[in-house]
């Protein structure tokens, strides 16, 4: 139970402070105050375990990874086809905010002068953004394609952390989950059908209308796509989550079998 409510208070506390890094008053005006991922604060609390930190220094690195996340999260919403305003007003403010959140969580880093876990962001964030540049293109044609650029697009960061702080059982888990939990997210939109090509919604994967067949074919064809790595997913999941399920908190347990459930 103590852990338990050390992992509720700092949850909130994080929370909390993201919250107040994040939420400039001209950026909310246009609606881009990023949301928190609980899931993903959630999987680094768990990630960043160590003796050599204390818990100041741990949320620190949590809070940076936060806002790590926000930025490349503001990015990806960018519309390319915005019905928003003429002047591209929008998308510039867009633009600015995914900047502005990265460079807040670069000076944390270098005040903690932590120049391995600078690295880490760097090279984490470098292999996400192939990962959006190649899905944007179409560049793959199997189902584990798919599946590996969007774990790889979701998850990189954390399981890097994890991988850092030799936390395996995270490590193993947040790339099936998070990878789980867009499919799912993206399947969900396109059966929903409101969603338009080019929508931030459904990018990077539903980028640009095809020119090769039909929009309503290319639809019904990625649906189908999707279905398959789903199950997939899903899957390697529950397989993880068996292997670490005496390892990993109740409470995680519990969020990673909600997405495998829903």
């Amino acid at each position: 139970m103590e852990s338990m409510t050390t992992e509720q208070q700092q949850l909130k506390s994080v929370i909390s402070e993201f919250n107040d890094l994040s939420h400039h008053y001209f950026l909310k005006r246009y609606g881009m105050s990023p949301p928190c991922d609980e899931d993903k604060t959630c999987f680094l609390l768990h990630a960043i375990q160590t003796e050599t930190l204390d818990e100041r220094a741990k949320l620190e690195r949590v809070i940076s990874a936060m806002l790590l996340d926000a930025a490349l999260t503001v990015h990806h919403h960018i519309s390319l086809h915005s019905d928003r305003t003429s002047d591209g007003t929008y998308e510039q403010l867009t633009v600015l905010a995914g900047d502005l959140y990265s460079s807040m969580y670069y000076k944390r880093l270098a005040e903690l002068a932590d120049i391995p876990l600078i690295r880490l962001f760097s090279e984490s964030t470098q292999t996400m953004n192939n990962a959006k540049v190649r899905l944007h293109a179409g560049d793959w044609h199997t189902a584990a394609e798919l599946e590996r650029l969007i774990s790889d697009m979701e998850a990189t960061l954390i399981a890097g952390l994890a991988d850092f702080y030799q936390q395996q059982a995270i490590q193993q888990i947040v790339p099936y989950f998070l990878g789980l939990r867009k499919l799912k997210e993206m399947l969900h939109l396109l059966e929903q059908g409101t969603e338009s090509w080019g929508s931030s919604l459904l990018a990077p994967l539903v980028s640009s209308r095809p020119t090769d067949r039909c929009a309503d074919e290319e639809k019904y064809l990625l649906k189908k796509r999707l279905r398959e790595t789903v199950v997939s997913q899903q899957t390697k999941l529950r397989e993880a989550l068996a292997n670490f399920n005496s390892t990993i908190p109740s409470s995680l347990a519990d969020r990673v079998q909600t997405v495998i459930d829903a």
